[in-house]
């Protein structure tokens, strides 16, 4: 007991991912340095959803797979400089992988509405055309109508996220948090609350995204 309580005021004051739904705060400079890259990301994934590394030769594909895990460990190890040349080299590698494949005859995928990535998943918002033809073209993104969409929202935000809006036009969702109201007493619960405590929009979001939160929508 004596070796906890001890633990515990050296601890005090120090971050720990496991005591919350988030990830480690992210250093400003380190996020100043991945957010070009943020942008050129979620300017491919608009075009070509998840099928730019299909296109284009394995090579290309691995390198480019390297890359981002090295930029994920420098950002964790928040090495700024390093992250600035990680990112500047995955921007040339978004540049290159997409000339490559449109010079061997791949073109992006065509729906009429908006696709875009979010926590490594790609999703298809369809203004028109068959859902069902979109979803069996692309077996891993999650397709909607925007009516769908439109659906949700009535459903779970307009009571509070028409006041907002209206009040901050300017406003933009960076994360959406779902609390769980039921507390668990037991000694063996805090555990248990923390697995399930797993509704973060965060989780599972890539650090560079996390960077930059809603804007790069």
């Amino acid at each position: 007991m004596v070796k906890k309580t001890a633990k515990a005021r050296a601890d005090r004051g120090k971050f720990d991912s496991k005591h919350t739904d988030h990830a480690k705060p992210i250093n400003r400079k380190v996020a100043a340095a991945v957010e070009p890259f943020t942008f050129a990301s979620a300017a491919a994934s608009k075009v070509w959803g998840d099928t730019l590394v299909n296109c284009v030769p394995p090579a290309y594909a691995v390198r480019y797979r390297e890359l981002r895990d090295d930029l994920e460990g420098a950002m964790a190890a928040e090495d700024a400089a390093l992250c600035v040349e990680l990112a500047t080299s995955l921007i040339k590698a978004l540049k290159m992988m997409n000339l490559k494949a449109r010079q061997d005859g791949h073109e992006p995928p065509k729906v009429d509405g908006h696709i875009c990535e979010w926590g490594g998943k790609i999703y298809c918002f369809l203004a028109s055309g068959d859902i069902s033809a979109v979803s069996r073209a692309n077996p891993n993104w999650a397709v909607y109508h925007l009516s769908d969409v439109c659906a949700v929202l009535n459903a779970l935000t307009d009571d509070l996220g028409a006041p907002v809006v209206n009040e901050f036009p300017t406003a933009k969702i960076t994360a959406v948090i779902m609390y769980d109201d039921e507390i668990n007493f037991e000694p063996d619960g805090e555990e248990n609350d923390r697995q399930r405590k797993n509704s973060s929009a965060e989780r599972g979001v890539p650090a560079y995204q996390r960077a930059a939160g809603a804007r790069l929508r």
